[in-house]
């Protein structure tokens, strides 16, 4: 069961991996570029960029297939699957998964500057 409490602690931490993100990315676009408008600019498109593949791995790791498990143990050795484990992954996804959206909303607020 989902409560409150933990809907509001995953936006949060998400917020807070989100603002990061953009601190960082403008930070090093300002220390490569000089008008503003290139910042914006670019700023906008590397958020919208990142908030992609956070969607993206988010996605893969929620997307959870048996048939997938096997071959990944077979193929790069790694753990077996279990519910326990599953339910770390699928926690984890969405972590990456809101991220990615406060990123992409992000990148559109800015670009319509």
């Amino acid at each position: 069961m989902i409560t409150r409490k933990t809907v509001l602690e995953l936006l949060a931490g998400s917020l807070l991996y989100s603002l990061i993100v953009i601190v960082i990315d403008f930070v090093l676009i300002f220390s490569l570029k000089v008008g503003l408008n290139q910042i914006i600019d670019s700023l906008s498109f590397v958020m919208l960029f990142e908030g992609g593949i956070g969607l993206t791995v988010g996605g893969a790791g929620a997307f959870y297939s048996p048939l997938g498990a096997k071959i990944s143990e077979v193929l790069f050795h790694s753990k077996p699957w279990n519910a326990k484990r599953q339910k770390e992954v699928e926690k984890q996804a969405r972590v990456w998964i809101v991220t990615g959206i406060f990123l992409v909303f992000a990148a559109l607020l800015l670009s319509s500057v």
